[in-house]
């Protein structure tokens, strides 16, 4: 027997109607999101190429593709409410958020409050970010008075600054544009934020990571969350993520927003489209109702 081939037929399998409704009658998240015909998703627009606001001023992403694969697997509208990062666990607590999935990493001081995914959707650290001209330093050169480290407030980043900078001070910004700006205007020697997002402060600002006595201050993990009670929904989107690791297409979404660079020509830009890349990703994904570009977006506001 082929177990390679079973497996994801297995999962598709899970993930068809009879799963959904075992689900729905799991988890009242689901249940009200199939009564509601609609699933509402919190993010914070501020982090390309994970989850931002495009050219156009429309929502984009990694992240936002796997907000769509969820409502386009659930076959209900997608409602995008974007709010600052440290808004995204009371979001979801208060019921305004029917789950998160975003780029959170797990920690498990966030585990007390909300129930992770077990599957995750990225591996990824924190590292140390600064201008060209300190790229020698080491960041432990950074743990002293007089030193000051930027942090986005509500990231994993917060607790890693505590961690390992504890003689410093450490500021916190609203969202990660703010991080970069006390950086380049010198406010502050150095930013926290995830290796993912690396090349995009590259490209736009110039600059670099501090690679001693290595580049990784520490390795995380990101996952979807729900309520702690919602065990339901948890197993439904687990069977999710578990289906597109088998089927290919988280890879797809990776090759296209972390490998790739026809995104930042596609989202970065005012143009006339997107490229074939793009349109073949979308296709792939079963997705072109909820997306702008496709011309069929009907089916995805933001807010």
């Amino acid at each position: 027997m082929n177990f390679n081939k079973l497996v994801p037929l297995t999962l598709g399998l899970l993930m068809g109607a009879g799963v959904t409704a075992w689900a729905a009658d799991e988890s009242p998240t689901l249940a009200k999101i199939q009564g509601d015909k609609k699933i509402v998703i919190m993010n914070d627009l501020s982090a390309a190429p994970w989850q931002f606001r495009d050219a156009n001023g429309n929502a984009a992403g990694f992240s936002i593709d796997l907000d769509r694969m969820i409502a386009a697997k659930l076959d209900v509208d997608l409602e995008l409410r974007n709010v600052e990062w440290a808004g995204l666990i009371p979001g979801l607590l208060t019921r305004k958020s029917d789950i998160l999935a975003t780029s959170m990493t797990v920690t498990p001081k966030r585990a007390e409050q909300i129930l992770f995914t077990k599957e995750n959707w990225y591996s990824t650290g924190v590292v140390t970010i600064v201008r060209p001209d300190d790229a020698a330093l080491s960041w432990e050169d950074l743990n002293q008075p007089g030193k000051t480290i930027a942090v986005k407030a509500g990231t994993s980043a917060v607790d890693i600054a505590k961690q390992f900078f504890a003689n410093a001070e450490v500021q916190s910004y609203p969202n990660d544009t703010d991080t970069y700006q006390a950086l380049k205007t010198s406010r502050v020697d150095a930013a926290l934020n995830d290796l993912a997002v690396l090349g995009v402060v590259q490209r736009e600002y110039g600059f670099v990571s501090l690679k001693k006595p290595r580049e990784l201050i520490s390795s995380d993990d990101w996952a979807f969350a729900v309520r702690k009670d919602d065990v339901g929904a948890q197993a439904y989107l687990d069977t999710l993520l578990a289906e597109i690791k088998a089927n290919g297409k988280l890879e797809a979404l990776r090759a296209y927003w972390v490998d790739g660079e026809a995104w930042k020509k596609d989202f970065l830009e005012k143009n006339g489209g997107v490229s074939e890349e793009r349109k073949k990703l979308v296709e792939q994904l079963g997705i072109s109702a909820y997306v702008p570009e496709s011309g069929k977006g009907t089916r995805m506001t933001l807010e």
